[in-house]
């Protein structure tokens, strides 16, 4: 069995963990942009209570942007 061989049916054979796995990476980064695209949102920086939202969604920002880091490197 060659490594490629290997590697296939791994995949295959677990193909529920490794989908949950890509979604939840991939709604983990939707989410991240946005609240990236309304923390800077030119509009919002018009409105009284501007600064007070986007230094919150920039927070928020940093914590999905931590707890993504360490949901990826963990095995």
């Amino acid at each position: 069995m060659t490594f490629r061989q290997f590697a296939y049916n791994n995949v295959v054979r677990n193909r529920r963990t490794y989908a949950a796995y890509f979604l939840s990476s991939a709604f983990s980064v939707m989410v991240f942009f946005v609240y990236a695209v309304f923390a800077f949102h030119p509009s919002l920086k018009d409105e009284a209570i501007g600064s007070q939202v986007s230094s919150v969604m920039g927070f928020a920002e940093w914590v999905i942007y931590i707890f993504s880091f360490f949901s990826f490197c963990t095995p």
